[in-house]
């Protein structure tokens, strides 16, 4: 139970629509930290939540979800700045026509001014219906420059009687690679002219990487690089180093669902690659997720038997080659799949991951786990964090090099999991989630309790 006199931190995530998922994981981290400083954490999701999350108080509000559809950034279709009412103004005479053709278009729903009108009631619900008092913090979990809008629209609805503390978090990269798009230009415009409409309110902009803080302030928006979140878990069991390299095989994990920017569409050729010379002679194991349907295409023709056999057997493989999970995972199956891991292989597309942040890389570095990522990217600079190529794991500029690389994993499995063991350390005090709130500048309630009492 909470205290009625404590402060409240609310969380707005109009993505939560279950269980499961990035989404709901954040806010369940974030509702932790929020607690360790003296808060009282609550929760804003959307109306198809209609569970209770532990101790965590949720209010399903939100009629509509995934606003960064409308977004300029990479996630996003849109490519116009548009105002509060999501009319497309500024860019060419040409664009904004063929958005006032397009908009009309889409599902009632999913319209930009129907999006931005349902998103600002939902907030607005919250504000006024839970009577927010100066003490009590917002943070918009999953922000992005569309999103702003809606928020502008709802905080100058409220008026400035009452002004409101709100945080956002962008996750979200801007651009590709390393030239500003045109997008990228109206996204700061988009931004910077909502931020400038809000009067007497403070909305604060976190970007989860430093390299997205720098894609932000290259189009002249200001936001603080936090660092995203991890969930403590308790040492693995298996034991390390020199033991484990006499056990076979090395057990090697694909984790998440795959998705375009992902590696969905390496996984074949990787699996081909490395089958005959890595997993069929049992020097390694591939533990993977895939879609219930579907699956086969991301699958080489001669191995889809195999996988099968699998997939019928509770993802496990007889000849212990393969274990492959079909759809998502509960928060403790996950956990046991990640606590699995003897090394951690990300297929990610190093242009979509050039700012953004890999919550799984994050849970295999706690874990103290030896990792495979793709270089000129967020995830590469977390090897470079621990000290370059060879530390805590390896990176590749193209996945043909991966079969040579695991054979460089097991020639030096005992001092790469030394490593990331130490890593874990310090990556785990970084990525603490009352860290990462101070980091955005919330204030330390139970410090001023503690003195008071």
């Amino acid at each position: 139970m909470t205290n009625s006199n404590e402060p409240r931190l609310w969380l707005i995530d109009d993505n939560i629509v279950g269980t499961g998922g990035h989404f709901l994981e954040l806010a369940s981290l974030l509702a932790g930290g929020a607690k360790d400083l003296g808060y009282a954490p609550c929760l804003a999701v959307h109306q198809k939540f209609d569970e209770q999350h532990i101790d965590l108080i949720c209010e399903p509000v939100f009629s509509i979800h995934r606003m960064r559809r409308w977004s300029l950034g990479v996630d996003g279709t849109s490519s116009v700045k548009r105002n509060t009412q999501g009319t497309p103004i500024g860019s060419s005479r040409l664009k904004r026509v063929w958005h006032h053709l397009r908009d009309p278009l889409s599902r009632h729903n999913f319209r930009p001014d129907n999006m931005l009108q349902a998103w600002s009631e939902g907030f607005l619900q919250v504000v006024r219906q839970k009577k927010m008092h100066p003490d009590d913090r917002i943070v918009v979990n999953t922000g992005d420059d569309f999103q702003l809008l809606a928020l502008t629209r709802a905080l100058r609805q409220l008026g400035s009687d009452n002004p409101l503390t709100v945080h956002v978090i962008l996750h979200f990269a801007l651009y590709e690679g390393d030239s500003v798009s045109g997008e990228a230009k109206l996204y700061g415009e988009q931004v910077n002219d909502a931020i400038s409409m809000i009067g007497q309110h403070a909305v604060h902009l976190h970007a989860t990487t430093e390299p997205l803080a720098r894609q932000l302030e290259e189009v002249g928006v200001q936001a603080t690089a936090v660092p995203y979140p991890v969930r403590p878990r308790a040492e693995k069991g298996n034991q390390q180093g020199i033991v484990k390299l006499q056990q076979q095989p090395l057990n090697v994990v694909l984790a998440g669902l795959p998705r375009a920017e992902k590696g969905r569409g390496q996984m074949k050729s990787v699996l081909s690659e490395i089958w005959g010379s890595h997993l069929q002679p049992g020097n390694f194991r591939m533990a993977m997720q895939v879609p219930e349907k579907r699956w086969q295409r991301m699958v080489p023709l001669h191995l889809r038997s195999v996988f099968r056999n699998a997939l019928d057997k509770q993802g496990q493989d007889p000849e212990n080659r393969l274990e492959v999970q079909s759809g998502n995972l509960d928060e403790e199956a996950y956990n046991r799949f990640l606590d699995s891991a003897d090394v951690g292989l990300f297929l990610y597309n190093p242009q979509r991951y050039v700012a953004r942040c890999s919550g799984v890389l994050l849970e295999m570095l706690i874990r103290g786990t030896p990792v495979i990522v793709p270089k000129g990217c967020w995830l590469s600079e977390q090897l470079d964090l621990a000290g370059g190529d060879g530390s805590i794991g390896y990176s590749y500029t193209s996945t043909n090099q991966i079969p040579a690389l695991l054979h460089q994993v097991r020639r030096d499995y005992s001092e790469l999991s030394r490593m990331a063991s130490r890593h874990a350390e310090k990556t785990l005090r970084l990525h603490n989630a009352a860290n990462t709130l101070r980091t955005m500048g919330i204030p330390d309630r139970s410090v001023a309790a503690l003195r008071a009492s």
